[in-house]
């Protein structure tokens, strides 16, 4: 099933699939994701099977506010500074997870977890109406390009999904882009992971 994402039945039945461990595709302000419940082993693994994906190679989550995020992470002085300029937005905040706050899968090495908080209007009533955060990882095969037209997405991951929301805005993209992805370690260290649509320039003028 694909639904526009401003369709009444958009996130009532997103909301179910997290509920019982399933899988859907939903858009965000940068690409579409592959969206599951954070703490769901059988989520965790179904998206990992539909990418082709190696095991432990972390996922981001998405999560509704700073306030949730402090539940799974450290969250410092300069973290929430730049979490006030740039979020909700298109970067993604790898930090040092909280230590068995998720699936041991989700972590990468050196227990660090990556965390977004959309601008998307869906996945900011998604976050407003869900508990826990919800996986955030491209749809695609992993080592591919992301795809970011739902036609493409349905030719490929169609017959394995039971619903994929809709915006029709980011399928007319000619060339969209990922967050910008930076890791703060424990002493605040800032590094650059991936550069996206933030500079990672701007981001580094921020103080706490």
């Amino acid at each position: 099933m694909i639904l526009p994402y401003q369709h009444k039945e958009a996130v009532p039945r997103a909301l179910h699939i997290l509920q019982n461990g399933g899988v859907f595709v939903y858009p965000t302000d940068t690409l579409y994701g592959f969206g599951a419940d954070a703490g769901s082993g059988s989520g965790i693994r179904l998206i990992g099977k539909l990418k082709k994906r190696p095991s432990r190679t972390p996922f981001s989550l998405l999560v509704r506010d700073l306030t949730m995020m402090k539940d799974y992470a450290r969250v410092s002085g300069l973290v929430a500074a730049i979490a006030g300029r740039f979020l909700p937005g298109a970067l993604t905040l790898v930090l040092p997870g909280n230590a068995g706050a998720l699936p041991d899968e989700l972590y990468s090495e050196g227990q660090f977890l990556g965390f977004r908080i959309s601008a998307h209007p869906f996945c900011r009533e998604l976050t407003a109406k869900y508990p826990k955060p919800v996986l955030s990882t491209s749809v695609n095969i992993s080592g591919k390009d992301a795809l970011n037209r739902i036609e493409d997405i349905q030719a490929q991951f169609g017959r394995q999904l039971t619903l994929m929301i809709e915006d029709a805005e980011l399928d007319r993209r000619q060339q969209a882009r990922g967050s910008t992805v930076i890791r703060i370690d424990a002493n605040d260290s800032i590094s650059l992971l991936r550069e996206g649509s933030i500079s990672f320039t701007e981001i580094l003028k921020v103080k706490p």
